[in-house]
C-alpha cells in the first residue's frame, strides 16, 4: 500500500508541474526580486565625493562667506530677498594661513563660478550652494565642500558666514574702518563716497563690499568687487593685529544669538586662530582670485567660466599642489550640456524612475516584464554611452553611439510605460528652462537671482 501510495504522489506533484507549464504567459507570474540597477558615473548625473589631498606645508583654510540678505527693505540684495533661507553667499573668500612658511593668503572665488556640487545632480552657480539643503549651516557644508572641489581637493578647516545687517553691526563695533577708496561711486544705501582716504562706518563698509553696478571701476563685474572686498579685508587684518583685542569683542558678538552668524568654529577653535594669528604678526597678506570669463551660456545664466591654467597657477603657488584641471566647467562644454548633457540625462533618469517603478510593483506579467527587461538593457547601454561621451564630448564617434542608444531606450521606455500604465504620459524631453527641471536639476527650486 505505502508503495502506491508513494507512486500515487509522484504522478500527482509531475502533472501539476505539466499543468504549469501550460499556463498561458497572459497570467500573472511571480514577482522577480528588484534587481540592482547601476547609475551613471558622470559628474552631471552623480557626482563624486571630493578627492581630498595634503599639501605638503601645515595649513589651516577657513572659509569666509556673505549672505545677500538684509531687513533693510530699501537695499535688498538680488532678488529682493525677504526671507533669509533664500539668500546667496555672494561674497566667498578662502583665508589660506601656511603655518609652516609664515605666509597668509585670501583667494576669492567668484560667485557665479560654475560649479558641480558633490553629490548633487545638476549644474550650479557657486553662490547658491547654500540654498541646497534644508538649512542654512548645511547649506554651507556643502559650500565648504564645493570650494574644496573648485581649491583641488584641499580642505577647508572652518567657515564663517554673516548676512549684510551682521556685517554693518559688526562693522560699528570694531569702530568703523579708515580706508583708501579707489573710486568715487554712490553706494546702495544712497551715499555718495569721494575717492580717497575716508573714514567707512558699518554702512560704508557695506556699501563699498557690495558695489558692482554702482561701481565706477570694473563696473559690473564680480571680479572687481572680489578684489575689492580681498583689498578691504587686508585692512580689516592689519587693523585686528594693531589692536587684537577687537577680535575678542566681535567673536562676542557675533556669537550671541543677536546677528545672523554661522560658523563651525567654537570656542576653542577661536582660540587657537587668535593665538596663530598673533604669532605670525604684520605678516604681508599674498592675495589671489580665480579668475574667468563671464559668459551668458546654457540660454539663461551668466556664469563664470573659470580659467584653467590660471587656476592651476594659483593653486601651485598658494598650496604648492598639481591640481588637475576641470574640464567640465569649459565652455565648450557648457554647449554640450544644453544640446546632450541635460537631454539624455533627463531621458536616463526618467527611464530609471519607469524601472524602479515596474520593478517594484506586487505582481508581473511576462509582458510587463520582458518590457522592464528590455529598458534595462537599454538603460545599461545609454549611459555606458553617456559617460563615455561626456569625458570625450568632442568625439563624433561616441555621439554616434550615444544618438542610438538614446533612441533605443525611448523607445524601450515609452513600451515599458505603456505595459506599466503609470508613466503613459512621460516627457522625453526637457524645455529651455532646464534649471527649472526637477529631473536636471536637484534643486530645481533655486532663485538664482
Amino acid at each position: 500500500m505505502k508503495k502506491h501510495f508513494v507512486q500515487a504522489m509522484l504522478s500527482f506533484l509531475m502533472a501539476v508541474v505539466l499543468l504549469a507549464g501550460m499556463i498561458p504567459v497572459s497570467m500573472a507570474a511571480e514577482t522577480p526580486e528588484i534587481p540592482q540597477i547601476p547609475e551613471s558615473t558622470t559628474m552631471f548625473l552623480k557626482l563624486n565625493e571630493v578627492e581630498y589631498v595634503e599639501p605638503e606645508d601645515d595649513i589651516v583654510t577657513i572659509l569666509l562667506c556673505g549672505l545677500d540678505f538684509t531687513t533693510n527693505r530699501d537695499w535688498r540684495g538680488s532678488g529682493n530677498k525677504r526671507q533669509l533661507e533664500k539668500a546667496h553667499t555672494d561674497a566667498n573668500m578662502v583665508i589660506v594661513v601656511n603655518k609652516t612658511k609664515g605666509l597668509v593668503s585670501l583667494v576669492s572665488l567668484p560667485r557665479d563660478t560654475l560649479c558641480y556640487l558633490p553629490g548633487i545632480r545638476g549644474v550650479y552657480k557657486l553662490n547658491c550652494a547654500v540654498n541646497c539643503a534644508p538649512t542654512i549651516a548645511e547649506g554651507l557644508e556643502i559650500t565648504r565642500e564645493t570650494a574644496s572641489w573648485l581649491l583641488g581637493g584641499i580642505k577647508i578647516d572652518y567657515y564663517a558666514a554673516v548676512d549684510m545687517d551682521g556685517l554693518i553691526a559688526l562693522g560699528d563695533l570694531m569702530g568703523g574702518l579708515d580706508y583708501d577708496l579707489d573710486m568715487s561711486y554712490t553706494g546702495h544705501t544712497g551715499k555718495r563716497y569721494q575717492k580717497g582716504q575716508v573714514h567707512l562706518n558699518g554702512h560704508g563698509m557695506i556699501d563699498y563690499l557690495r558695489a558692482r553696478k554702482n561701481a565706477t571701476i570694473m563696473s559690473g563685474l564680480d571680479i572687481g568687487r572680489c578684489d575689492r572686498n580681498r583689498r578691504m579685508f587686508i585692512t580689516i587684518y592689519e587693523k585686528f593685529m594693531n589692536d587684537p583685542s577687537i577680535l575678542l569683542k566681535l567673536w562676542e558678538k557675533a556669537t550671541s544669538g543677536d546677528l545672523n552668524f554661522f560658523t563651525n568654529v567654537d570656542d576653542a577653535a577661536f582660540t587657537s586662530l587668535v593665538e596663530m594669528m598673533l604669532t605670525l604678526g604684520n605678516t604681508s597678506v599674498g592675495s589671489y582670485m580665480l579668475t574667468g570669463e563671464y559668459k551668458l551660456t546654457m540660454e539663461h545664466w551668466n556664469f563664470t567660466i573659470t580659467d584653467q591654467p590660471h587656476r592651476q597657477a594659483v593653486l601651485k603657488e598658494v598650496f604648492g599642489i598639481d591640481a588637475k584641471e576641470l574640464p567640465q566647467v569649459a565652455y565648450d562644454f557648457t554647449k554640450w550640456l544644453l544640446a546632450t548633457g541635460f537631454p539624455v540625462g533627463r531621458q536616463i533618469i526618467l527611464a530609471r524612475q519607469i524601472l524602479d517603478y515596474g520593478y517594484g510593483l506586487e505582481k508581473l506579467t511576462d509582458a510587463q516584464k520582458k518590457a522592464l527587461d528590455d529598458l534595462q538593457a537599454a538603460y545599461l547601454k545609454t549611459i555606458e554611452a553617456y559617460d563615455a561621451y561626456a569625458n570625450d564630448y568632442k568625439n563624433d564617434k561616441l555621439k554616434k553611439e550615444l544618438t542610438t542608444a538614446r533612441n533605443a531606450l525611448r523607445k524601450r521606455g515609452e513600451e515599458a510605460a505603456r505595459k506599466v500604465k503609470e508613466f503613459v504620459d512621460a516627457k522625453w524631453n526637457t524645455s529651455a528652462y532646464w534649471y527649472r527641471d526637477p529631473l536636471v536639476t536637484t534643486f530645481h527650486q533655486i532663485d538664482w537671482q
